[in-house]
């Protein structure tokens, strides 16, 4: 029983339970901390205030919010209950020591939300400057990029080959809920390449030594931007299509950026928006 100020607040207990999760539920809540358990139940975890603030507005998409059992009241963290609570999503407070068998973190947050990941995809891109993550397997690069597509105003963030996966807790975190404002969804090269041959969206690939981009050149109104794994590049499949290769400007003695530096510069450069 949830207890306010020692009198029961009656619709709050209605709609949060303290009782344990099932051992089904918990098992399935761990397996999300790997792709597979992601794939085979078509959730994510997103852990913490900030990401459970972002996933909540999303109509439909939170499953479940798991709180911890001594939460303050009056904190943030209540907030968002009471927020889970109006949007109609079951919260459940659970003891600490649940809430570290499930997080992907040494150092637990005190809320993390179950959420279902969307079912979106080519049909879902729209006009403008899309943004191909080509085996970019750093889940925290893949994460910093889809943070700067959406902050800069691409149309979509799509990844291909060997990359991360978006919805996996380390890219969550590095997006900072962006992946619940675009569409992220993950496409082969041959169907990324037969999708923009499709719509005759040119693509741009980039590259350390690529043609530097300033400020003020013009781009295509649509436009594929491909960046590939620092290891070993954009592949020969994207490359093959790209009327342009692209890069920036380096000085001194330095070869190459970092992926998600060099990405957000590009964007930047580019006007997403």
């Amino acid at each position: 029983m949830v207890h306010r100020n020692g009198a029961h607040d009656t619709a709050r207990v209605c709609s949060v339970e303290s009782q344990m999760p099932t051992r089904a539920e918990t098992k399935i809540w761990r397996s999300l901390r790997r792709r597979k358990g992601r794939e085979d139940h078509g959730l994510f975890l997103a852990e913490g205030p900030r990401l459970v603030s972002e996933l909540l507005p999303q109509p439909g998409r939170a499953v479940r919010i798991l709180a911890n059992d001594d939460v303050t009241e009056g904190s943030h963290v209540w907030d968002l209950i009471d927020r889970a609570i109006a949007a109609g999503v079951r919260v459940e407070l659970v003891p600490k020591k649940l809430m570290a068998l499930i997080s992907d973190v040494g150092a637990p947050q005190p809320i993390l939300a179950i959420g279902e990941i969307p079912s979106v995809g080519w049909a879902d891109v729209r006009s403008g400057l899309i943004v191909i993550l080509d085996g970019v397997q750093d889940p925290g690069n893949a994460g910093t990029l889809t943070r700067t597509a959406a902050a800069l105003g691409a149309s979509a963030v799509v990844l291909v080959g060997a990359a991360a996966d978006p919805w996996g807790p380390k890219a969550m975190r590095a997006a900072a809920g962006s992946t619940f404002k675009l569409p992220v969804f993950r496409s082969s090269r041959t169907e990324a390449v037969s999708r923009l041959a499709d719509r005759k969206i040119p693509v741009w690939v980039a590259h350390a030594r690529g043609d530097p981009v300033v400020h003020g050149d013009e781009r295509p109104e649509n436009l594929a931007l491909v960046l590939g794994s620092e290891a070993h590049g954009v592949s020969e499949a994207m490359r093959a299509v790209a009327s342009r290769t692209v890069g920036v400007k380096l000085h001194a003695q330095i070869e190459s950026l970092n992926v998600a530096a060099a990405g957000a510069i590009l964007l930047d450069r580019l006007g997403a928006d």
